[in-house]
């Protein structure tokens, strides 16, 4: 390699490590450490105060799970195995490995299931919700300003909804909605970089998150093709940078992959229960909200179906009758969709699994999806930097939640995107009245 081609190498590092310094520097050191602790200080108070960790809470909270299940299988040597049951059931793939291992090295270390593990794993996950506060200020400086990234980062630390799932719930909710903002905050800065390795640090990422949660995988196309498209813009090349991401995350993948294709004998790919995740919302006569007594978790009879035929067999055997049911009552499956679309949004999905203390603002739940409609339009008016990015994001997301069925946690994963253009909805307006009511104010004075 040649000294132009090595000091040109250099300038693009230096270019990219500015870009990212410049995101940061938008605000202050102190602004962004206060809100981080401010978010966590909320969420531990919340632990400790309402005493979310105790295990016969089950009621208020689901503290206990396929994660958890697993977790205590991998703790007890049986591997990556039974999720609906502390009997052994062979290997699975109805979860992505990341979580639950987590989990099971708490677990190791803290006991099964002890008060301590359940505090140690629910301050973790505290940590990932307030350290979500930083990627939604970056995402901000790029698209929606400061004072709309401040509105959104103060409503995220103190509003009781956005604490809740991080303290009640052994599962990768809070680490998800982190992975999500992370992701589109590193899109956002992909387009402004020239060099090969941030592409594949994006892929790379890409690859953990869908390790983490596999629903993610519908903001990889939306996130590559908005790229793809501002370097088009630009006029620069944007295949083999959208082919080295796309590489790094198969990369990054593989293994879990190889490991389903050993422990089950077909290539299975980064979970294998949509086809009980289906029949749960589709049958016929049915409310479209998953019916958990068909469950093998709550329902023995299935449980023992699932023992019996293993876990690929049984699956493909709730998984028939839904799509049978599809075929043969398809003007009732477009209502159930078009119900769960509801469900999605509105929040009555909470009252189907019990209600939701007061405390935690349940009733925001549709006040934030309200909200959410004229800023969308405002944000389509105002030509946001990165529309495309956002519209997809929301629309794509709950697409499957759309087909099976859906719980109120579901949402939280886009909810630091969702703030970002309700607090942007909300500057726009409030700068437009103070810009009509100076107007009005200078008419009345001259007259």
């Amino acid at each position: 390699m040649t000294s132009a081609m090595l000091e040109a190498e250099q300038e693009s590092r230096e270019r990219d490590d500015t870009i990212v310094t410049a995101d940061v520097q938008f605000w202050s050191w102190s602004t962004i450490f206060w809100l981080v602790v401010v978010a966590f200080a909320v969420r531990l108070s919340f632990l400790l105060v309402l005493k979310t960790y105790r295990l016969d809470r089950i009621g208020d909270n689901r503290i206990a799970g396929e994660i958890t299940n697993v977790a205590v299988s991998i703790v007890r040597g049986r591997g990556f195995s039974s999720p609906f049951n502390d009997v052994y059931t062979g290997p699975t793939a109805c979860l992505a490995p990341i979580y639950p291992y987590f989990v099971a090295f708490v677990f190791r270390f803290l006991g099964l299931m002890t008060q301590a593990s359940v505090i140690f794993i629910l301050t973790v996950q505290s940590l990932f919700s307030a350290l979500t506060v930083i990627p939604i200020l970056g995402i901000a400086k790029r698209t929606v300003g400061r004072r709309a990234g401040l509105l959104a980062a103060w409503t995220w630390c103190l509003f009781p909804w956005f604490s809740k799932w991080s303290v009640t719930w052994l599962w990768e909710t809070s680490a998800s909605a982190l992975l999500v903002s992370l992701l589109f905050w590193y899109a956002l800065r992909l387009p402004e970089s020239s060099t090969r390795k941030s592409w594949i640090g994006f892929g790379a990422l890409f690859g953990f998150a869908l390790l983490t949660n596999p629903a993610l995988s519908t903001f990889l196309p939306v996130s590559l093709a908005w790229c793809g498209y501002e370097l088009h813009r630009r006029k620069k090349e944007w295949p083999k940078p959208a082919l080295a991401s796309l590489l790094a995350c198969v990369i990054v993948i593989s293994p879990w992959l190889i490991r389903n294709r050993v422990v089950f004998g077909q290539w299975v790919f980064l979970r294998d229960n949509f086809g009980l995740e289906f029949a749960m919302g589709n049958y016929h006569l049915s409310l479209g909200r998953g019916w958990g007594g068909s469950h093998p978790s709550g329902n023995q009879k299935e449980f023992n179906k699932y023992l019996k035929m293993g876990e690929l067999a049984y699956f493909r055997s709730r998984q028939e009758p839904a799509f049978q049911f599809v075929r043969d009552y398809p003007w009732e499956f477009i209502t159930l969709t078009a119900k769960r679309i509801v469900y999605f949004w509105d929040g009555s999905a909470m009252q189907y699994l019990g209600s939701i203390p007061w405390y935690w603002a349940p009733s925001s739940y549709l006040v934030v999806s309200l909200l959410l409609l004229p800023a969308l339009l405002v944000a389509h008016r105002r030509n946001l930097h990165a529309q495309p990015m956002f519209f997809g994001l929301l629309f794509l997301f709950p697409l499957p939640y759309y087909l099976t069925f859906t719980q109120t946690r579901f949402r939280h994963l886009i909810e630091p995107i969702i703030l970002l253009l309700i607090a942007y909805a909300g500057v726009e307006a409030s700068d437009k009245f103070a810009s009509i009511y100076r107007s009005s104010g200078g008419r009345a004075g001259r007259a």
